[in-house]
């Protein structure tokens, strides 16, 4: 792989993972070029094997899709401005909250995103003004993106139940989002990211939620009211640079354990193992009780996957007591060690 080559980068704005990727890479100061998946659309399909963005196009020819994997490249083949704590408890707590951010902070946005009409609008327009524009109609796209627009709208809103954004679990997900956006909030009073001067993967994977959220009309009016700490630390993730050292796990906890105890245990490690337990057997749709009501939504295969990589990371450092204490005390461990 050549340094002298630059990466391409295939995505838009609207996607939480294409964003993702574009603030490593700005981080990591490697070259490349951000390529609008909508008017690139055969270099797209020569090369995507599912229908979903980020495409990572690399200096060697092949390409890659998933945001997390392309992570994990990036930082193998580019360990300076490392994106993980050399601690290793606080390495496995980033990567527990990256995929938080990817598989439940995702669902957060979805609901708000498309299940209100000023939200609805204003993504369906920049969605349908991209297609539109993307097709080689600008100067058309006044008269055309209200069109694509309400197309956009009409495909999205049936599909918030996949992911979890349904009637009955709608108060679930807006408490979750609430009391998220109020813990980080508290947590980034004192620091500019996460784990401390540096950003980590799990401000990468948050922040890609985070900012669509925030580029949303209702999100938007609650972390701007609520977190102005959560505001500064979206914009500079746009442009994520090296402030200070990690902290210790320490001088985290007060802040950091919360978030672990409320939502990453509860919410996304309860919703993953039972999402995991029910695609091994065969089960269409996952159902557990969560926040003291029912919660259920389409069993899938990806999570489960993503679930038995997340163990594997923590068998690694599963002998750090710092860690296993934590993750005990946060109602992590067992979900962690639960057999499907």
């Amino acid at each position: 792989m050549s340094a002298n080559t630059p990466y391409r980068l295939m995505g838009r704005p609207e996607s939480g993972y294409s964003l993702k990727v574009r603030s490593a890479l700005r981080y990591k100061n490697l070259p490349f070029e951000w390529m609008d998946r909508f008017k690139h659309q055969a270099l797209y399909q020569q090369h995507a094997k599912v229908p979903l963005i980020p495409l990572l196009l690399l200096p060697t020819g092949s390409a890659m899709q998933d945001s997390t994997p392309i992570l994990e490249m990036l930082e193998e083949q580019h360990p300076e401005r490392s994106l993980h704590p050399p601690d290793p408890a606080l390495r496995f707590l980033s990567e527990l909250l990256e995929e938080y951010g990817d598989e439940w902070v995702n669902k957060l946005m979805f609901h708000y995103r498309w299940g209100y009409p000023a939200d609805q609008k204003r993504r369906g327009t920049s969605l349908g003004r991209g297609v539109v524009e993307g097709k080689g109609f600008k100067l058309l796209a006044p008269i055309m993106t209200p069109i694509a627009a309400r197309f956009i709208i009409k495909r999205m809103v049936p599909r918030m139940a996949f992911a979890g954004a349904n009637e009955n679990n709608a108060p679930i997900l807006i408490a979750s989002f609430s009391q998220l956006i109020d813990m980080l909030e508290a947590h980034l009073k004192t620091r500019p990211y996460l784990f401390g001067g540096s950003p980590a993967f799990a401000d990468f994977g948050l922040w890609g939620q985070l900012w669509q959220a925030w580029t949303d009309a209702s999100c938007e009016t609650i972390i701007e009211q609520r977190a102005p700490s959560v505001v500064a630390w979206i914009k500079r993730m746009e442009h994520p640079s090296i402030e200070g050292e990690f902290e210790s796990l320490d001088s985290l906890t007060a802040t950091l354990k919360p978030i672990f105890e409320r939502e990453v245990g509860p919410h996304f490690l309860a919703w993953s193992v039972a999402n995991a337990k029910a695609y091994k057997a065969g089960e269409k749709q996952t159902e557990l009780h969560m926040d003291d009501q029912k919660y259920y939504q389409k069993t899938f295969k990806y999570p489960a996957s993503s679930l038995d990589i997340l163990k594997e990371k923590f068998k690694v450092a599963a002998s750090n007591r710092g860690l296993t204490d934590f993750l005990q005390d946060t109602h992590c461990l067992a979900h962690l060690q639960a057999q499907p």
